[in-house]
């Protein structure tokens, strides 16, 4: 049965061609009688640990984001735009670390990078806490924490550079394809699932009856002290987890090409050999060999895949800009910015809006996953992409004219929650699918990562330097940065994705 099922996608067979008279009721289509939920659900039962890694380490990269007034107050005398720089100092390392941990994942494996990964993000934001402040230690206190702060920072961003390439890879590689982008959706719920967590623990802080000062003395310091508890234990998780086919496959091709028994590059990559549809594809695995990068030996596969890496590093802009500026960025310039005195109730119940944003996402990246399973990543991730181009500037414009509670939940608060899951799903899958094998983990690493260092990270730091002089800034940040990334894709980027999509059954 199953034979016959890989073999029908393999040759694009199941593309919901059946009659109506062969339909099963609506009722049973709904729930998929093929097992389209039951298999992911089974996945996802027997590989929760990458993801619950992603979600540990995103609550410890958000947390900062989430208490900018405290630390601002403790490492740079209140000055915000310090504090978002010192936030895209992680982001300026992240490029470096996908690099020098991809490198390791193609050479030694997927599952030996994502550990050392993850030990660099729970160490780094273990000690955040623990650092003197200009509160909590004087002039020579403040000097010291702000030296810590910039060296575990960097830290940090080399781990988080790390660890989210090795993740996308480890689940890419070890999901059937299927039910790829239902993987992706759970992957982008648990990045979503981390986010939730910071701005939950940040509300609450703030709603917890501590006074002003208590929070900003110490108060702030928990989120960062108490990681240790989940990052020791994700840690344990991860030496548990088993490495990918896929680069098993990889290790013996290159046994075989040293042995000189030569190694089949269809086999290596689990394709479907030659075949009008020009798809490489293992019916046991997501793998697809794109078009135009060939499998090639490992010397070589990074200059073959720099094409793919530019166009990743363009697709990726609009993303990454409407993650860090549009979901949480916002919070932070309608605090500052907008907020007045007569507004108390807004600044009182701003972070709780990034919870119901984040809360939101979880069920959208999830959802978005069953559509490009569906309907294929071809028409899933421009639709998104137009999505970021409508909605980003549009909503700041209305904040910027009216600070309506009512248009702060129904903004940020929805519509980016549902946006935010829609581009994590499609970006997720979109870095795996254009490289091959050899190159996927340091290609993801330097494309995905540079994008999000340059739009992501400095994002926050671009407005805050040409909202004064550029009416509306972050807005037009928004739409400039959606509209390059669409015109990208539509040019260039959806040529190195598989000529035809396999669909699997209605």
């Amino acid at each position: 049965m199953q034979d016959a099922e890989d073999q029908d996608v393999k040759t694009g067979l199941i593309n919901g061609t059946t009659t109506s008279e062969q339909k099963p009721p609506l009722a049973r289509r709904i729930w998929r009688s093929d097992g389209y939920f039951s298999e992911s659900g089974a996945f996802l039962r027997e590989n929760w640990v990458p993801m619950l890694a992603n979600t540990l380490e995103w609550f410890e990269f958000a947390t900062f984001a989430y208490l900018v007034d405290p630390i601002s107050e403790n490492f740079a005398h209140g000055d915000h735009v310090t504090v978002w720089f010192i936030f895209s100092l992680a982001f300026l390392c992240r490029p470096i670390g996908g690099f020098l941990i991809g490198h390791l994942g193609d050479m030694m494996g997927r599952k030996p990078a994502f550990w050392i990964a993850s030990i660099a993000v729970v160490c780094s934001t273990v000690l955040q806490g623990a650092l003197p402040s200009y509160r909590a230690g004087g002039k020579v206190g403040g000097a010291v924490g702000l030296a810590g702060l910039l060296c575990l920072r960097i830290t940090q961003g080399l781990g988080i550079g790390g660890e989210l390439g090795s993740g996308i890879i480890y689940l890419t590689e070890t999901s059937p394809r299927r039910h790829v982008g239902m993987t992706m959706g759970f992957l982008s719920a648990s990045s979503g699932l981390g986010f939730l967590f910071a701005s939950f623990v940040a509300a609450a802080l703030h709603s917890s009856g501590l006074t002003r000062n208590e929070i900003y003395d110490w108060g702030w310091r928990l989120p960062f002290l108490f990681a240790v508890i989940p990052g020791v234990l994700v840690l344990y998780l991860l030496n548990t987890i088993d490495e990918t086919t896929v680069f098993q496959h990889e290790v013996k091709n290159r046994q075989a090409a040293v042995l000189g028994g030569g190694a089949d590059d269809d086999d290596a990559s689990g394709s479907d050999a030659g075949g009008e549809n020009d798809v490489k594809l293992d019916s046991e695995s997501a793998i697809v060999t794109p078009r135009h990068t060939p499998a090639s030996p490992h010397s070589d596969a990074l200059t073959k895949s720099a094409p793919a890496i530019v166009a990743l590093f363009g697709m990726m802009a609009g993303a990454a800009a409407f993650w860090y500026v549009g979901c949480v960025y916002i919070f932070d310039w309608i605090r500052g910015e907008k907020a007045t005195a007569r507004d108390s109730q807004i600044m009182r119940d701003i972070l709780w809006v990034a919870v119901l944003q984040n809360t939101v996402q979880l069920p959208t990246s999830i959802y978005f996953g069953y559509l490009t399973d569906r309907y294929g990543l071809r028409s899933v991730y421009p639709a998104v992409l137009g999505a970021c181009l409508l909605a980003g500037c549009p909503i700041f414009a209305l904040l910027d004219q009216s600070l309506s509670l009512p248009i702060i939940v129904l903004g940020p608060g929805v519509l980016f929650g549902i946006i935010s899951g829609a581009i994590g799903t499609a970006t997720n899958l979109l870095s795996s699918d254009i490289f091959p094998p050899q190159a996927r983990h340091r290609g993801v690493g330097l494309g995905y990562n540079m994008s999000i260092m340059l739009f992501g990270g400095l994002g926050p730091a671009w407005v805050e330097l040409t909202k004064n002089s550029i009416p509306l800034a972050a807005g037009l940040f928004l739409a400039v940065t959606a509209a390059t990334s669409f015109l990208i894709y539509y040019f260039y980027g959806h040529s190195l994705l598989p000529a035809k999509e396999p669909k699997r059954a209605e």
